[in-house]
Order: structure tokens, then C-alpha cells, then sequence
């Protein structure tokens, strides 16, 4: 076959046929078009014409590079062909996510105390709209394109719990799938997101305390990475101020988000010359954590030190005393999260939200008024 000099064949023309195609929906469905060398191939052109073409349907946000993969059809407002216009799987997926490596620490999502409540959310409204509810825990620190590949292929739409990795979020932001994220720690303004209203929250345990007559408050925190923890955190700085208690920082002590966690601040608190008179958990892992290491101390809870926590999962009203805790609605979370997933398919909103859960004080007996 004859080679065409590259004056017959400009690549302003390779790259049309290309947006052509795209258009006319023609290429695999994973949205990959063929490789620099295919392409020389179809069109009898140099590689230098091809990639001429394709950077500038890169730039035009026509097209996307994954390296190691290839080039795909970028789905979203600019060239008018949403990816959810080729969708058609019947499946909404919720996606747990982790920042942390399961070959490197012993807790993992498989241990979830937090996120069954809100999957439960999830499945009720997805099950009522005719569709099915995937559920897929997802490693970030390991994440593996490949799966991501599948995952997208399954769904109609995901919603993503507890995401911390901007590589994953903009992965999925550059696919244009619908999208909601629930109690993120990486955001953007291009995503729906329901979140926990974390700050009035803590702010209102704060206030209660203070009610009771506790002026000496100890601060367990979580993971230092974690927007619910820093805004929980916040919440209790800004309590203080407003109460004209002054700030001690040998009371805020953060470790992590694990039992043990909570154990070991709690130890550190109790060493305090100067010991609160109660201790804000922002967790009520972390606060039972802290009871049991005020009970292996030889102290009572709540009658020498009153411990407050925050989710109210099942646990939080089994255990002796029970726990006064700060209420999460998790299950209206997902009920949220997947109405704002559908508001998306069915095209009845152009701009995204953010719609934070309020929180209700449950008192029980672990607190007393001093």
C-alpha cells in the first residue's frame, strides 16, 4: 500500500474523524480508541501526524492518556457525550474506601462499625427505584486501575464512602459517572457530597458538658488526615472559647481511629496532674477505648471521670455504663447519598450539592453533672 504524503492528509483531518467517531459512538465500549500505531495503520499517516491529532483532542478534553493503558474518550460537559448516556446496567455501586495498606496495619474496612447502617440507606433507596445496590471495598494506597476499569463498567452511578485519595477522585471525576461522596476527606465542587455536620456536633457536646459544670474537658481526636476528626476538633476549640474555658493542649491528645487508640490517649489524660473531669471522644470507638482504660486505672465512669462520644453505633447502648453519645443519622445518609445519585441519572439537575446530616444528643450514663 502506497503511503500518502502528509500534505494529502493533514492531521486536522485525522483528528475530525476521530471526534466523528466518538460521536457516533464507534469505538470499544470502555472508551479506549485504538493505539498511535493502529491509528498510523487505518489512516496511512506518520506516527508525528497521529500524535498531533490526539494532543490536541487531549487538550480540547476530547481525550484522556492513562499511561500504561491508552487513550480514552473523556466523557463529560465539553464534547456532550456523558458516559451515562451509554449506561444501562441496572447497578448503583457503594464503594468503602481505605487510606490505609492491609499488608501493613491489622485494621481494615472488613471490620466496619460505622458503614452498615448507611449501605442499609443505600440498598432501602436503590431497591424502591427498581435498581441493585453493589457493594466493593476498595484499598486507595493500593488502588489498581484495572479494577477501577471494572467497577465502572457495572455501574450506573457510585457512591463513595470515606474517600481520602485525590488520585481516585479525580480518576472518577474524568469519567463524568455520577457521583456522590459521603464523609470524604479530599473534596472537590464538582462532586455531590453528604456529609456529617461535624462542627455543630462537637460544639454541641461541648455545651452540654459545660451545662453539667465541666470546665476541665479532655479532647481524644482521630486520625490527623480525617475532615471529620480536624471539624470535630474545631467544634470543641471553638465550645471552649465561646465558654471562656482556656485552652490546654496537654488535653487534646490524637492517635488514630482504633479501640486501642482511644485506650492509650485516655492513659495519657489520666497521668495529667490536672486530670479532666470528663473526656470528648470523637469516636465512640475511641470513647470506649477510654472507659476501659479509666476502669483498669481504678476509676469510675461516670462518677470520677464522665466520657462523651460521637456516631452512637449499636455498641455505644450495650456497654456499662452506657454511652452518652452524639447521634449520627447514618442511615439518612445514604438514603441522601443514593437520592442524589438518581437526581444525576435522570437529569433533573445541572449543578452539584453538598448536604450535611445533622446530629441528636443521646444521653445515657456516662456523663454526670458535677
Amino acid at each position: 500500500m502506497e503511503i500518502r504524503n502528509e500534505s494529502d492528509f493533514f492531521y486536522k483531518d485525522i483528528k475530525n474523524k476521530i471526534k466523528d467517531k466518538i460521536a457516533a459512538d464507534k469505538y470499544e465500549s470502555d472508551g479506549r480508541i485504538p493505539s498511535e500505531r493502529e491509528l498510523c495503520s487505518i489512516y496511512d499517516v506518520s506516527r508525528t501526524t497521529i500524535r498531533r491529532a490526539i494532543d490536541e483532542l487531549v487538550e480540547e478534553n476530547f481525550l484522556i492518556k492513562r499511561p500504561g493503558k491508552g487513550t480514552y474518550i473523556k466523557y463529560n460537559n465539553t464534547n456532550k457525550h456523558k458516559i451515562i448516556s451509554k449506561k444501562n446496567t441496572g447497578n448503583i455501586i457503594f464503594l468503602r474506601c481505605s487510606h490505609h495498606d492491609p499488608k501493613v496495619s491489622d485494621s481494615t474496612i472488613c471490620d466496619d462499625i460505622f458503614y452498615p447502617k448507611i449501605m442499609a440507606g443505600i440498598d432501602k433507596t436503590v431497591t424502591e427505584k427498581k435498581y441493585h445496590c453493589i457493594v466493593k471495598y476498595l484499598y486507595e494506597n493500593s488502588l489498581d486501575e484495572d479494577i477501577i476499569d471494572e467497577i465502572i463498567k457495572k455501574a450506573d452511578g457510585i457512591i463513595c464512602g470515606e474517600l481520602h485519595s485525590k488520585k481516585l477522585l479525580n480518576i472518577l471525576l474524568e469519567i463524568d459517572i455520577p457521583l456522590v461522596l459521603i464523609n470524604p476527606s479530599v473534596i472537590s465542587s464538582k462532586v455531590n457530597i453528604v456529609e456529617i455536620n461535624n462542627f455543630i456536633g462537637a460544639y454541641d457536646v461541648i455545651d452540654y458538658l459545660v451545662k453539667l459544670g465541666h470546665r476541665k474537658i479532655g479532647f481524644i481526636g482521630g486520625a490527623s488526615t480525617s475532615f471529620s476528626a480536624k471539624y470535630r476538633k474545631y467544634g470543641y476549640l471553638e465550645a471552649l472559647n465561646k465558654e471562656g474555658i482556656k485552652i490546654d493542649d496537654s488535653k487534646i491528645i490524637s492517635y488514630g481511629w482504633r479501640l486501642e487508640d482511644g485506650y492509650k490517649a485516655a492513659g495519657n489524660l489520666l497521668e495529667l496532674k490536672d486530670r479532666p473531669t470528663a473526656i470528648f471522644a470523637v469516636s465512640d470507638l475511641l470513647a470506649i477505648g477510654a472507659i476501659n482504660a479509666i476502669k483498669d486505672s481504678g476509676l469510675l465512669v461516670p462518677d470520677d471521670i464522665s466520657v462523651i462520644g460521637f456516631d452512637d453505633i449499636d455498641m455505644a447502648s450495650q456497654i456499662k455504663p452506657s454511652l452518652t453519645t452524639m447521634k449520627v443519622r447514618k442511615f439518612r445518609m445514604g438514603e441522601v447519598a443514593t437520592e442524589l445519585i438518581f437526581e444525576q441519572l435522570n437529569n433533573n439537575r445541572d449543578y452539584y450539592r453538598k448536604i450535611s446530616i445533622s446530629t441528636d444528643l443521646q444521653v445515657r450514663d456516662s456523663v454526670k453533672k458535677l
